[in-house]
């Protein structure tokens, strides 16, 4: 059995996700790319609710790319990755240090998903993330 680090884990998971997290005006990369910003400026749970309030602009999806990956590399804390909203719901119950935790985990990953994110409508195919 081969081990393997959190940098391999990371970028397989985003590398799945590739295709899931939309293509259109508001979705693929130029979506990855905004939510890191939203997470440094507002917090993991600010920039979660207003995921959950957008879902449909794409947002939502890479927080389910998120909770997928926290849930597959063993790194979710036990909280409930099923939906966006059980997840914040209990992760608001927990720990400051749980919060940290998920928050730098989650900026880890998506730098990877945001390199891996398939062009949007707007985006020029040959630029490079």
């Amino acid at each position: 059995m081969s081990m393997r680090n959190l940098e391999q884990v990371r970028a397989k998971n985003a590398y799945a996700w590739r295709d899931k997290i939309g293509t259109g005006k508001e979705g693929g990369r130029a979506v990855a790319k905004k939510v890191p910003a939203q997470i440094i400026q507002n917090g993991f749970l600010g920039a979660l609710a207003f995921a959950i309030e957008n879902e449909e602009v794409g947002h939502g999806n890479v927080f389910k790319a998120i909770l997928d990956h926290l849930k597959k590399s063993g790194l979710d804390h036990g909280l409930p990755c099923d939906s966006l909203q059980g997840f914040m719901d209990a992760l608001c119950g927990k720990e400051a240090g749980v919060l940290r935790a998920v928050t730098a985990e989650a900026l880890a990953y998506l730098n990877y998903l945001r390199r891996f994110a398939k062009p949007g409508k707007d985006e020029k195919q040959g630029e490079t993330p």
